[in-house]
């Protein structure tokens, strides 16, 4: 039996709200590199482990089409190759 319509708005709606607050929540740690100049606190393998979950959940998102699920999971990886990069280039100071 086919998804009734509403359960499948609820689930977009569901969705889209677990897109953005998995995108909004990376960018309080980025920002708050940026304005320390530091990224000490900040574990690498967990930045490094976000990025390597975004490239399997970015092919799966291929393979089924979901343009959704891709273009948040992108989104993610770029702000989390970013706090990699702050992270690396603070480590040096």
């Amino acid at each position: 039996m086919p998804p009734d319509q509403d359960i499948l708005r609820l689930a977009a709606l569901a969705g889209t709200v677990g897109g953005i607050l998995s995108v909004g929540a990376l960018l309080p740690q980025a920002w708050r590199i940026v304005q320390r100049r530091s990224a000490a606190d900040v574990s690498l393998a967990m930045y490094l482990t976000i990025v390597v979950a975004c490239a399997l959940w970015i092919f799966y998102a291929w393979v089924h089409d979901s343009t959704e699920l891709l273009v948040t999971n992108v989104v993610i990886a770029v702000i989390a190759l970013g706090i990699v990069a702050l992270k690396l280039r603070y480590r040096a100071r």
